[in-house]
C-alpha cells in the first residue's frame, strides 16, 4: 500500500522515456552478478528471440513447458541415440515416433507460416 503512489507515478511516463531506463537497468541487472559480458550478450540474444517469438504469434506456454520438461527429455533422448548408434532416425522410422515428429515440426512450423498465408490471400 506504501508504493501505490510511486507505481502510479512511474506507470504515468510515456513509454519513450520508460522504455530505454527499463533496458538500461536490465544491462546493469544482468552485468552486475557477474561482472562478465558475456551474461549481458545472452540476454540480448533471449531478448531479441524472445521478440521474434512474439512477433511470429508463439505461445509462451510452450516455451515454458520446454524449459520445464527439457532436463527431463534429455536423458531419454540419449538412450534413444545410444539404441540407434547416433542416429536421428529411429525418431521417424518407428511409426509413433515418426507421426509424434511431423506432427512437432508442422506445430513449430505453423506460425512462421501465418504471415506468409496471409500474403497469398491478399
Amino acid at each position: 500500500m506504501t508504493f501505490i503512489p510511486s507505481i502510479i507515478w512511474v506507470l504515468k511516463f510515456p513509454f519513450t522515456i520508460l522504455a530505454p531506463l527499463i533496458f538500461v537497468l536490465c544491462l546493469i541487472g544482468g552485468y552486475a552478478p557477474t561482472q562478465n559480458l558475456h551474461d549481458v550478450w545472452l540476454m540480448l540474444i533471449f531478448g531479441i528471440f524472445g521478440y521474434l517469438m512474439r512477433k511470429l504469434d508463439y505461445p509462451l506456454a510452450p516455451a515454458v513447458l520446454a524449459i520445464v520438461l527439457g532436463p527431463l527429455s534429455e536423458p531419454a533422448l540419449r538412450q534413444s541415440l545410444l539404441i540407434s548408434s547416433a542416429s536421428f532416425s529411429i525418431f521417424f522410422t518407428r511409426t509413433y515416433a515418426g507421426l509424434i515428429m511431423v506432427t512437432a515440426i508442422l506445430l513449430l512450423l505453423l506460425p512462421a507460416t501465418k504471415p506468409i498465408m496471409r500474403r497469398l490471400r491478399k
